[in-house]
């Protein structure tokens, strides 16, 4: 064999290294997720994203669209939210929209009551932790979604007649019970503030109204209950601290009800509206 001088080894090594050092540069990175076009997750809407829709005058149809639209929500809908909320400029067809959508992941989730209705286990669901309608029929438990509805009046010779009227006919919620039960998380005492009440459909205006008041010369019943014939007589059982159980003393005959609260859940959306938690019985 023919022996080659040390000098041309060293150069022929030499070269084979130059060669392995550029087709390493020469081999393309991984791409990167971002480069893939890997979908990053989408953080949850929050009340401070909301605030900030608002303030771009998008117009509520869009920022209410977004809610519904949105893979999460991560919404705070105690008292002081509530209020914060108005104070920020969120209009109440946006914050029932929130209340909706907040609502709505809960569909057929308790409010923590064992078999029988026994006691809790402390759970809160709904709005808020704290907060929460539900309606118990034979054998099921829903989540009931409210609606805002505005105050109205009538005229009938010399005497003024106050509604609040809600958009719609009809409930999306029916059932056959004739006596379901109304089960509400709340930190207040329902008795005097919160009424199961019958409501009136309305095909000339599309709606469904509650009288709650009138006037005449002679004086006025500002509203603080609605009228007798339009309110359905329940017994109110206390449960827990701040679960409470509605049950009518007779049997709902067909028609248009709901637990109606005075100015918003808490009573934080502005006197001169009103909250239905609506239900319709088919019988």
């Amino acid at each position: 064999m023919t022996k080659q001088p040390l000098g041309v080894w060293l150069s022929v090594l030499a070269l084979v290294l130059l060669g392995t050092v550029a087709a390493a540069q020469q081999t393309p990175a991984p791409p990167s997720p971002e480069s893939q076009g890997t979908p990053q997750a989408e953080a949850p809407l929050t009340n401070a994203d909301v605030v900030k829709l608002c303030k771009l005058e998008l117009g509520d149809e869009v920022v209410i669209a977004k809610i519904n639209q949105a893979r999460t929500v991560d919404f705070r809908l105690d008292t002081d939210s509530l209020v914060g909320l108005k104070h920020d400029g969120v209009s109440k067809d946006v914050i029932a929209a929130m209340l909706k959508r907040a609502t709505a992941g809960t569909t057929g989730a308790g409010p923590g009551t064992q078999p029988g209705g026994q006691g809790t286990t402390g759970a809160g669901v709904g709005a808020a932790a704290n907060e929460g309608v539900w309606l118990r029929t034979q054998g099921s438990e829903t989540a009931l979604r409210s609606v805002q509805g505005d105050f109205s009046t009538t005229y009938a010779f010399v005497t003024v007649l106050f509604f609040v009227d809600f958009p719609g006919l009809h409930a999306d919620l029916r059932i056959t019970d004739p006596r379901p039960t109304v089960v509400v998380r709340n930190p207040k005492d329902p008795r005097g503030r919160v009424f199961l009440v019958k409501a009136e459909s309305n095909k000339k205006d599309k709606n469904r109204s509650v009288k709650v008041g009138k006037g005449s010369p002679f004086g006025m019943k500002s509203w603080s209950t609605p009228d007798n014939d339009w309110t359905v007589e329940c017994d109110v059982k206390a449960l827990e601290p701040g679960l409470w159980e509605l049950t009518p003393k007779s049997d709902l005959k067909k028609g248009e009800y709901g637990l109606l609260f005075k100015g918003g859940f808490l009573g934080t959306l502005g006197t001169d509206q009103a909250e239905l938690f609506d239900f319709g019985v088919d019988r």
